[in-house]
């Protein structure tokens, strides 16, 4: 299994963006953010619309890492992913997360510790839609990430020889 494609998505302060640079690094594969595509250079929100197209023209490409939510493009990501990986550290731990990276803004903090009940479901079945020649990987902690790391970096040294 080559990881060319790796999907990462999981709740507000999950360590998703961290992990994906990590990968990037190891892999030297290009990393996508799904952050980036919502707002543009003067912090409006964009269109629907044109955020689905944007996360949908990343997912088109031959390598990607493409980090975040956006749910509405799962399904796109998903089928051409080669690897998924959802980011299920403890709530507390992400709540805490957010409030030192966000500054205690509220809608952040709201939506990190509600992920679960309004988005969590999506994660779950997203994970068990895939066939089963796609990797998935649930990672709840910071030696659960190390591991995924050795192993991706493993995997596509030996396929590349």
């Amino acid at each position: 299994m080559s990881a060319t494609r790796i999907m990462i998505f999981g709740g507000p302060g999950a360590g998703k963006s961290r992990l994906a640079l990590r990968l990037s690094r190891v892999l030297d594969i290009a990393v996508y953010c799904v952050d980036g595509a919502v707002h543009d250079e003067k912090g409006k929100l964009r269109p629907n619309s044109e955020i689905d197209c944007t996360v949908r023209s990343w997912a088109s490409k031959h390598q990607w890492i493409i980090e975040g939510g956006n749910s509405r493009t799962y399904s796109d990501r998903a089928s051409r992913a080669t690897v998924l990986v959802c980011m299920k550290p403890p709530r507390w731990l992400r709540v805490y997360r957010v409030a030192i990276r966000d500054k205690l803004n509220f809608s952040s903090l709201y939506w990190s510790f509600k992920y679960d009940e309004v988005f969590g479901f999506k994660d779950d079945l997203t994970l068990s839609s895939v066939g089963r020649d796609i990797a998935t990987y649930k990672i709840r902690t910071n030696k659960d990430a190390g591991e995924l790391l050795k192993i991706l970096a493993r995997n596509n040294c030996s396929s590349s020889l």
